[in-house]
């Protein structure tokens, strides 16, 4: 027989445990919008949304212009997510009373590890799924290639379409790597006395310069995921689930419900990507199962504003 219960220090430990971990690059690029339930819709926004001008000369005894907001209502449905470790009572007991929380604790920091990465790389490519790369660019291992003209032409296009340029860039650090060995970029970084291109020396080449409006923030990031099941003396083998992309997009700086971001996480919860944490008990089994529980929906919601790039 199995035994369900909410396990309250368990998801505080979760919360916790989630504030502490290294920058998320989805929650960088796709900041989180809490849900009301499970189905609802979401604003997805058209080009220039907020940025067109309207006459707001008012005739006397005439009302003012009316404006309509012109974002579609796009109906979703959180994809439920969960997974759980087992701790067998032959291991409990094994390890004595002082040990039990100890080997209970670890193996909850190994699931919320697995958890965190898998969200990613699920949210990941549920956004490189709905984002076809950009035509033309991103070749940027060839010697005639001009990667600072390409990602200042992209501003460029950005701004035109939507009124504001992207302010957030996300670079795996394979497109990064990419990048600094491109022969036009390192004659830039040696003309500005650098040894390597930096984020603060790029957006210098892309005419940024710190303190003024609409600078961009930059983040270069990995994400391993392994590729072959783990075991004693099996070496880890993985990949970058960023893959060699580069995303460009533009996100409101708050967090409600109409502000424009080219990406959203939808959830029901926004403290942690977790909903809850439970305790299954297995008497037939003799085991003590953790498991965690979310509820998400990876969102485009407004096209225009996300560019992706797959460097090669």
């Amino acid at each position: 027989m199995a035994i369900t219960t909410f396990n309250y220090p368990l998801y505080e430990y979760a919360v916790g445990w989630f504030k502490r971990q290294p920058a998320n690059p989805v929650d960088f690029i796709a900041p989180t919008l809490k849900a009301k339930g499970m189905l609802g819709t979401f604003p997805r926004y058209p080009q220039g949304y907020a940025f067109r001008s309207a006459d707001t000369n008012r005739a006397l005894y005439q009302p003012s212009t009316t404006v309509n907001i012109d974002a579609e209502e796009v109906p979703f449905k959180l994809k439920d997510k969960g997974l759980r470790v087992p701790v067998d009572d032959t291991e409990l007991l094994a390890a004595g009373e002082a040990g039990a929380d100890q080997i209970a604790q670890a193996k909850s920091a190994s699931l919320l590890s697995i958890w965190r990465t898998s969200l990613i790389q699920e949210a990941l490519e549920d956004f490189r799924n709905a984002v076809a790369a950009v035509e033309s660019k991103g070749n940027w291992s060839s010697s005639d290639s001009d990667p600072i003209a390409e990602l200042r032409t992209l501003f460029q296009e950005f701004r035109e379409t939507n009124g504001v340029a992207p302010n957030r860039m996300l670079f795996s650090d394979n497109a990064w790597s990419i990048l600094a060995a491109n022969a036009e970029v390192m004659d830039m970084v040696s003309f500005n006395d650098a040894k390597v291109i930096t984020p603060s020396l790029l957006l210098k080449l892309l005419h940024f310069e710190p303190g003024t409006e609409g600078v961009p923030q930059i983040l270069c990031s990995t994400v391993p995921v392994a590729t072959a099941k783990p075991g004693p003396g099996v070496p880890f083998s993985g990949t970058n689930a960023l893959g060699t992309d580069v995303w460009l997009t533009y996100v409101d700086e708050g967090n409600q419900v109409g502000d424009m971001c080219g990406l959203r996480q939808i959830r029901q919860n926004e403290s942690a990507p977790i909903d809850s944490v439970i305790t299954i008990r297995n008497d037939e089994a003799h085991t003590t199962f953790y498991e965690v529980k979310g509820a998400v929906y990876n969102a485009v919601t407004a096209p225009s504003c996300v560019k992706r790039l797959a460097i090669s």
